[in-house]
């Protein structure tokens, strides 16, 4: 047996020290949810909004409280705290697997009362395939994470990673389908629509729609968010791996 629990565990604990940035996460999904679904219900037609966006903000809960993953790891390869981990009787390699995994379970954990809200609120959900949701969410939420990892691993100037960590948030949060049916995004310039269009996190949002609204199941985008998550676990990995040998 490997020490990666260890790890997991650390970055879990670590976690739960945010209470008062999770408190108010929690606050600001449900007010997207209560407030800004429930107006924009009674302005659009032929669309139930409230219904649309509810699986979207189980999304963006996991995208959010995954994604943070990347800030710790910034932090302790800016301070150097990174070498009190090499220090501990645990691998590189076991520390570099741990850590995309923990965000993943982090992002789970966060997300967790959202997708209840959302299975007990959504009209026709399929009994059958709602336990299909758990493990394709944790599989989104080691893509975000690893994806966090890898803008921490490569970028060393502080302002520049806030910067670039900013708008990578509001690119993939805004630009998808959490807000907006993928409709709404023909009418915007091409690029725009086909990021909106192969957006993990749209996948994720959708397929969640399709699994507790529609009753089935898309192979082809779990297939797509496994390998999108796939290929930023590997780069990620290698590139932390180089950036804490420094």
């Amino acid at each position: 047996m490997t020490k990666i629990h260890l790890i997991i565990e650390r970055d879990i604990r670590n976690f739960f020290k945010y209470r008062w940035w999770m408190a108010g996460l929690i606050s600001m999904n449900l007010a997207d949810l209560f407030i800004l679904a429930i107006i924009f219900s009674n302005l659009i037609v032929r669309l139930e909004y409230f219904e649309f966006v509810l699986p979207g903000i189980a999304i963006l809960a996991l995208f959010a409280s995954a994604f943070t993953i990347g800030r710790e790891v910034y932090g302790e390869v800016r301070r150097g705290i990174h070498h009190y981990l090499l220090s501990l009787p645990v691998s590189k390699w076991e520390i570099i697997i741990g850590r995309p995994i923990a965000g993943g379970i982090r992002g789970l954990i966060y997300s967790t009362p959202m997708l209840i809200l959302a299975i007990i609120l959504s009209p026709t959900p399929n009994p059958e395939l709602i336990p299909m949701i758990i493990p394709l969410l944790f599989i989104l939420a080691v893509g975000i994470s690893s994806l966090a990892i890898f803008l921490a691993s490569v970028v060393r100037n502080l302002d520049a990673y806030i910067s670039i960590r900013g708008l990578l948030y509001f690119i993939l949060m805004f630009s998808s389908t959490v807000f907006y049916p993928i409709d709404v995004f023909i009418d915007l310039p091409t690029p725009i629509y086909y990021l909106a269009l192969y957006n993990p996190v749209s996948h994720g949002a959708d397929m969640m729609r399709e699994v507790l609204q529609m009753g089935f199941f898309n192979p082809v985008k779990a297939l797509s968010l496994t390998i999108f998550s796939i290929v930023f676990l590997v780069v990620s990995s290698i590139l932390y791996y180089r950036r804490i040998r420094e």
